[in-house]
């Protein structure tokens, strides 16, 4: 996989076909964020697995496959990414492989979240969590110039509009979700009735369309800054959806990566007004979501504590869960596989929460995977935080910048849920890391002199650098 090395030979579709493969994946990343609503979940002519959704991927696949050779690199950037692509996707397959046994026990406990025989439980944990990683490899091999990086954010961008439009007028037509005496209460069972009314009408829990607000706003931000007045009114109905969700931890990590855009593209005085007006906010209307926000860690009679901060999650989650995988060597090398936490013998002991995650991404990855990959996670997350912030100085772009917030956003909310592997919380994480290296790429490659016998003349990534002039 040499600069110079010869392209393996593939079908090369007519550009219509091309065309359509690109609309194709648009509308694939278009329906994330209302794959799981209920006309999108039927499976079509009664056949198991034929649903809108998994059609649709499945087209996108093809295309990928058919019209590219997914796995070979035209450059030193992209050889990189792929081969830690494989790495990532390796470690996926492993953890999976081994949880298949523990099917029937995770079924029995949790019977609505896995299905009991063994081939659904491959086809929902394995198949449809690989269409989300679809999109990497898409982008990072078909996406290539700068008009269709955008193409991308537009489609994500008005796909988060269409959301919160949905999300908004379903409170309004339920009030009652808002006006809830438990809306300010400590837990997430408090909030019964907001993931209620987000599991039928979206089927999804509502701290996973705060995710999907978590990945996304930097992006509306970025459009409203960049593209004029028309991307105002999707930005501010988006930050309305995420103040109405009662998600904290959305809350708080859209504020934080919305202001580090801000600061690093230097917009100081559109920081300050925003601080001034959700303050004024604030005061003027205290909403159940800020009102929780305000009270956790304050409102039990034993006072303030990191258990009560975290509502919960320090003493009947983490704690007991870390203590058992410690005390078996195996668990704590090797983990249990995929969903290791459904796995715990500390089920019906009452120390446990009964929950299907451990509300921390690198505790679920632990669970999961043992100690010696933690570890290794660990090394690349710091390795690629830092590469990224070094690589974004240079660039100044504010594209990656944006890029850069949301990925940041989704690190903070790491904390408290999110995942490793791949899951429907975190699969805009996929499109949006792609992006981020196309951008790099482009830089690095419009750097580059074009020799007269240099195969990248006919690489896609080659092509967008040539006909745009986009780099400053």
């Amino acid at each position: 996989m040499s600069h110079n090395g010869r392209a393996p030979d593939h079908l090369t579709l007519p550009y219509s076909v091309a065309q359509a493969g690109t609309f194709f994946f648009l509308l694939f990343v278009f329906v994330w964020p209302l794959q799981r609503v209920p006309f999108m979940t039927d499976n079509l002519f009664g056949v198991q697995g034929l649903k809108p959704f998994n059609l649709l991927s499945a087209v996108v696949l093809a295309y990928l496959v058919f019209d590219t050779a997914p796995l070979h690199a035209t450059d030193k950037i992209e050889r990189t990414s792929i081969r830690m692509f494989l790495l990532y996707f390796a470690t996926f397959a492993i953890a999976l492989i081994r949880s298949v046994p523990n099917a029937p026990l995770l079924h029995s406990r949790f019977p609505e979240s896995f299905p009991e025989s063994y081939v659904d439980f491959v086809l929902s944990a394995c198949i449809v969590p690989s269409f989300y990683t679809l999109s990497f490899l898409f982008i990072l091999k078909r996406m290539c110039s700068f008009q269709e990086l955008e193409k991308i954010t537009t489609a994500i961008c008005l796909s988060i509009l269409l959301l919160s439009i949905s999300f908004i007028a379903l409170v309004l037509m339920n009030p009652s979700v808002l006006l809830s005496p438990h809306a300010s209460g400590m837990t997430d069972s408090d909030r019964d009735e907001m993931a209620q009314l987000c599991i039928a009408y979206f089927g999804s829990h509502y701290n996973v369309i705060g995710s999907m607000f978590i990945s996304t706003v930097p992006l509306l931000l970025y459009r409203a800054l960049t593209r004029g007045g028309l991307w105002i009114a999707p930005l501010c109905l988006s930050l309305l959806a995420v103040l109405l969700l009662e998600s904290r931890t959305a809350l708080v990590t859209v504020a934080a990566s919305c202001s580090l855009f801000l600061i690093l593209r230097r917009s100081f005085v559109i920081l300050v007004l925003g601080a001034a007006a959700v303050g004024v906010t604030s005061l003027v209307w205290i909403g159940p979501t800020v009102d929780a926000l305000l009270s956790i860690g304050f409102g039990g009679s034993s006072g303030f504590s990191a258990d009560a901060l975290l509502t919960g999650r320090v003493d009947y989650v983490w704690r007991p869960l870390l203590e058992e995988w410690t005390s078996d060597i195996g668990l704590f090398l090797f983990g249990a596989g995929r969903y290791g936490i459904g796995t715990s013998q500390l089920w019906d002991t009452g120390t446990l929460i009964q929950v299907t995650v451990a509300h921390n991404a690198i505790i679920e990855f632990f669970l999961d995977c043992g100690v010696i990959l933690t570890g290794v996670l660990l090394v690349f997350l710091f390795v690629g935080i830092a590469t990224a912030w070094r690589v974004g100085r240079r660039l100044n772009s504010d594209l990656y910048w944006a890029l850069f917030a949301s990925i940041f956003g989704c690190g903070i909310s790491m904390t408290t849920g999110r995942d490793i592997l791949p899951t429907i919380e975190n699969m805009y994480a996929f499109p949006i890391i792609a992006m981020m290296i196309n951008v790099t790429r482009l830089r690095y490659l419009a750097s580059r002199p074009v020799h007269v016998n240099d195969r990248l003349a006919d690489d896609p990534l080659r092509r967008a650098v040539t006909d745009t002039n986009w780099l400053p």
